[in-house]
């Protein structure tokens, strides 16, 4: 990988979560329009056993955070997620893009050759080369937590659809040529 490479991962980062900035914009627009309090969106969930909503929103910031920390060979920054309200939770969005913003000059193409060892519950780890770090561990995780943000949000009952999400694109789209 080279410094394309550490463009592009920036560039995924902060474009998906200008995304998920967004989104939050839009539910509490939507909430508020409403005259529904937008801080019952916290305890949104899509089923009992899994955690809400702030948590999807934290856990997503996390893997961003954790790889600008990695480039930097410096602790990732922490939230607590019980902690977040709606305006809170928009500001750690907000902040983990600063971050990535800082991480852009840090790192040089030996950065994906590195080794990254991930502790795993009860004491197991696994060591990926840095390519693979961000390729099969931060960016699967990202995702998972940034579409199930999504998806608690409008199965809460927020009008957004997959152009919402896939908003990053919209400066690709080109008009039709009749023909």
């Amino acid at each position: 990988m080279s410094h394309v490479a550490m463009a592009r991962t920036v560039e995924i980062f902060t474009t998906r979560l200008g995304t998920l900035s967004r989104l939050l914009d839009l539910a509490e627009t939507q909430w508020r329009e409403a005259a529904r309090d937008p801080e019952t969106l916290l305890a949104a969930r899509l089923a009992e056993d899994m955690l809400p909503l702030p948590y999807q929103i934290v856990f997503a910031c996390n893997q961003p955070n954790d790889f600008v920390a990695w480039c930097g060979n410096a602790p990732a920054p922490k939230a607590d997620p019980s902690t977040l309200n709606v305006v809170k939770m928009k500001q750690h969005v907000d902040a983990t893009i600063e971050h990535l913003t800082e991480a852009k000059t840090r790192a040089d193409d030996s950065l994906f050759e590195r080794d990254k060892r991930i502790e795993l519950p009860g004491g197991s780890y696994l060591v990926l080369r840095g390519d693979l770090y961000v390729e099969d561990w931060l960016l699967p995780n990202f995702y998972f937590h940034l579409v199930t943000a999504y998806d608690v949000l409008r199965h809460a009952g927020v009008q957004i659809g997959k152009a919402d999400y896939m908003a990053h694109l919209a400066g690709q789209v080109r008009a039709a040529t009749p023909g």
